[in-house]
């Protein structure tokens, strides 16, 4: 009876510290992602700062969001969005945060086809029409051969 008992109580338990398990990796991955705002400038779960007034207010915060929500996003924008969007390392995915995931890609890309623009206008541009084939009006063309007597061009 006693062995039938641990044979069926082994499964529960296995069951139980891989949820465990999973919440704490989880619990690391999002604390690796809160500053603390004590202004130590260090990450929430490697704050060493010697009777910090919000690391453990924090920890415990994020362990108990950890544990109420299942979205890692929605505990990073409830952090933001009470303790300030300086608390949370990694910017957003909406709203004005959205430009920092954006811009760093984006803007050398279009620099490039920037350029790639520039230089195809280059190569197609039409060569200058020469000087001889002007036809300018008879007073102009009168001023003309005079600069060219007198520079002897």
């Amino acid at each position: 009876m006693k062995r039938l008992l641990k044979l069926l109580l082994l499964p529960c338990l296995v069951v139980l510290l891989m949820g465990a398990d999973k919440e704490d990796a989880r619990f690391q991955e999002l604390g690796s992602k809160i500053m603390c705002t004590c202004s130590c400038t260090q990450m929430l779960l490697k704050c060493n700062h010697v009777g910090c007034p919000n690391s453990d207010r924090m920890r415990r915060e994020l362990k108990a969001a950890v544990e109420s929500t299942t979205n890692d996003e929605e505990v990073l924008n409830w952090f933001r969005k009470n303790w300030g969007v300086t608390a949370v390392v990694e910017p957003g995915k909406h709203g004005f945060e959205l430009s920092a995931w954006i811009v760093p890609w984006s803007v050398p890309v279009l620099g490039l086809v920037l350029v790639i623009f520039v230089i195809r206008s280059w190569k197609l541009r039409t060569a200058p029409i020469a000087p001889a084939d002007l036809h300018l009006a008879p007073e102009l063309e009168a001023l003309r051969a005079r600069a060219h007597r007198e520079t002897e061009i």
